[in-house]
């Protein structure tokens, strides 16, 4: 994911936050956002979710997110 926000300025604003699965997984965040797992990217836009992968690594699947992070 570094590679992608580094080789595309306009992802440069994006604010990630990585948080720990096994420390977070009964947290009221958690359910809030029915996350079913680890490994799930959940993107926001002005507090909205805009878009989520599960258990997804390819680069068209994560930037498809940051796309619509910075989408107009």
């Amino acid at each position: 994911m570094r590679a992608l926000i580094e080789a595309n300025e306009k992802y440069r604003g994006v604010t990630l936050m990585r948080a720990d699965w096994d420390v977070v997984a009964e947290d009221v965040i958690v359910k809030q956002y029915a996350v079913p797992r680890r490994s799930t990217l959940i993107m926001f836009r002005k507090g909205k979710e805009v878009g989520r992968v599960i258990a997804r690594t390819d680069e068209v699947s994560i930037g498809a997110l940051f796309e619509a992070a910075v989408a107009d």
